[in-house]
């Protein structure tokens, strides 16, 4: 894909004409006159680098960038100026500037400039990646640990709980009342044992422990067979569920992991529009750089800003504590990057949740 470039400045001539060269160097430009239409374009389309003019009208290039990064722009910013001066320099290298550079600049010199940029951003999410990595296969090694002491105890529970329920079978008559509550109370037990060992499970998988081996996927199946799987709560919720998943869509993918992605992707969905209904929408692709993306759209209510940076930590829900372990986005997660891959979410213009998986080499 082409480096994404958003270039800020005033001066329309000046900017169409950068803009055409930059082009013609294989970026994808977008052009914006000044700080308020830059922070909107930003928004709907975050770009992987801002080519920012410091002396714009209204709100000057360094404010524009400190906006921009207040509203958690994760990309790199060069500035720009046919004017240069120390302060300005000064104000957007604090505020995380990757370069200050003159106007009249070679026009070489710029493009390397911009490359350079980009490689720091690449750097960064990389190192970012490779620290979560690391930081969920801890987990999966604790999991690992944890699981054998867990279920041993969780398995005895389970049998005593069924061994209580054969008991009450032989009470009197006169105990009936008694013996459903008892019944009931060992059911739970056995309910409540159930879920730990699906806690455990999901521990495993967001340390990426799953079945790596590849297998001959056509997608469109496998994605009709999850939404069959999940038909009665479909036909519950009111929700409209569409697989835009062409049939033929053959890739060789661990199936494991795509069914715990996708499942997760359908179930958090499912969740969002409870009560409401609306329509929840699959679609998957494999693009020229060779990568399978997979994508799950929901007309819910979509995450609150305040919470969108947390969705994809262990533990953490939006949803009842008593139902929800609030592991299966950091499980998903745990599972891509375990391929290599990598999940992100994005607000729908419309509302409602995007959720994009994407995975290399399939």
């Amino acid at each position: 894909m082409p480096i994404s470039v958003l270039l800020v400045d005033d001066e329309p001539l000046y900017a169409a004409l950068l803009a055409q060269r930059l082009t013609s160097r294989g970026f994808a430009v977008m052009v914006a006159a000044d700080g308020d239409e830059a922070l909107r374009t930003a928004a709907s389309s975050p770009p992987d680098l801002v080519l920012l003019d410091v002396n714009l009208p209204g709100k000057n290039g360094v404010e524009v960038l400190a906006d921009l990064k207040a509203a958690g722009f994760a990309g790199e910013a060069l500035m720009l100026t046919g004017q240069a001066g120390v302060e300005s320099a000064v104000a957007g290298m604090k505020l995380g500037a990757a370069d200050y550079l003159a106007k009249s600049l070679d026009f070489d010199a710029l493009v390397a400039a911009l490359d350079r940029a980009f490689g720091r951003k690449l750097a960064r999410v990389e190192s970012v990646r490779v620290v979560e990595v690391e930081r969920l296969a801890a987990l999966g090694r604790v999991a690992e640990g944890a699981a054998h002491e867990i279920n041993n105890p969780v398995s005895i529970m389970a049998t005593m709980a069924g061994w209580i329920e054969d008991l009450c079978d032989d009470l009197p008559e006169s105990s009936a009342e008694t013996a459903a509550e008892i019944r009931q109370s060992a059911r739970q037990i056995a309910l409540q044992g159930t879920r730990i060992k699906a806690v455990m499970l999901n521990l495993l998988k967001c340390g990426g422990r799953f079945d790596p081996r590849p297998a001959r996927l056509l997608l469109g199946r496998e994605v009709d067979a999850l939404l069959a799987a999940r038909a009665e709560r479909i036909r519950e919720t009111r929700v409209r569920a569409v697989n835009a998943v062409a049939a033929d869509l053959e890739v060789h993918f661990p199936r494991g992991a795509f069914e715990l992605v996708c499942g997760v992707f359908v179930d958090n969905a499912l969740d969002a529009m409870e009560g409401s209904g609306g329509a929840l929408t699959i679609t998957a692709g494999v693009g020229n750089d060779g990568l399978l993306t997979l994508a799950v759209a929901d007309d819910g209510p979509g995450i609150a800003d305040s919470i969108a940076p947390r969705i994809f930590e262990p533990f953490f829900s939006t949803r009842d504590s008593n139902t929800r372990s609030g592991l299966g986005l950091a499980a998903a997660r745990g599972v891509a990057r375990g391929l290599g891959g990598d999940i992100d979410y994005t607000h729908r213009p419309g509302g409602g949740c995007l959720f994009t998986a994407r995975f290399p080499g399939v």
